[in-house]
């Protein structure tokens, strides 16, 4: 969705300013072409969409997203114009995001400003999530695939669990935090945490292996450490796993 506004300032001898709604198919107007989040910063790329005869030629600008009430300059390079704003992990809980802003230029010789609202979709880079696990001899690790932005500490591990699907027996239950303290760089990268599950104060282990071609859920409470640019924001995560153990 994209809602534009061209506004053309003519000298004054010939009109004093002129705001006229665009109709995208005759007039230029400006849309959002993506979001996309990196280490660096959220980088917000326009396009200016020249239809018809009339030219607009951008010389900046700027954008405020709606979402997370930031606001970047336009900077215009050879091929697109860009905005930068900080990355915080608020982008990591965004789908899409409303943009609105201001783009000024000059057309046909006279200066001009179009504004524009869009709605886009956020590409964000971090992920992280549970892609396999063993359990043998009540010791249990989890292997994590993470794709990052940005490096982050996974902290803790509390109230962890694990029991059948179906019948909801339990294999583990854990009413304690366990201390994991691992450093994931930035990048796409296999992290396994090893995790040994011994019966005690607040720890109950009902088995120390596996049934073959039985459905089990992982349940794993964790707290993660995220390594921004502009400061670290500690937040909680919930792994949950449901896999069928064929046994080897």
């Amino acid at each position: 969705m994209v809602i534009s506004l061209l506004l053309i300032v003519w000298t004054a001898q010939l009109a004093p300013t002129l705001i006229r709604f665009a109709t995208l198919t005759r007039v230029p107007y400006v849309q959002v072409a993506s979001i996309n989040v990196t280490a660096n910063g959220v980088f917000i790329t326009l396009t200016v969409v020249n239809n018809g005869s009339l030219g607009f030629k951008p010389t900046g600008g700027w954008v405020e997203v709606m979402d997370t009430g930031q606001f970047g300059v336009v900077n215009e390079t050879s091929r697109s114009l860009t905005a930068v704003v900080p990355l915080t992990s608020r982008w990591l809980s965004l789908g899409n995001v409303g943009v609105r802003g201001l783009i000024n230029g000059y057309l046909s010789g006279n200066p001009a400003y179009i504004a524009f609202f869009d709605v886009i979709p956020v590409h964000v880079v971090n992920y992280i999530d549970v892609s396999g696990i063993s359990y043998n001899d009540c010791v249990i690790t989890v292997t994590l695939n993470a794709s990052l932005v940005v490096p982050i500490v996974i902290n803790t591990v509390s109230n962890m669990s694990l029991f059948t699907k179906y019948t909801a027996h339990y294999v583990f239950n854990t009413l304690t935090t366990y201390s994991i303290n691992i450093k994931v760089p930035s990048g796409n990268h296999l992290v396994n945490l090893t995790i040994p599950i011994k019966s005690g104060p607040n720890v109950y282990a009902f088995s120390c292996s596996l049934s073959n071609n039985t459905t089990y859920v992982l349940y794993m409470p964790t707290i993660i450490t995220y390594e921004f640019p502009n400061g670290n924001e500690t937040t909680g995560r919930l792994f949950i796993y449901v896999f069928t153990y064929r046994g080897g």
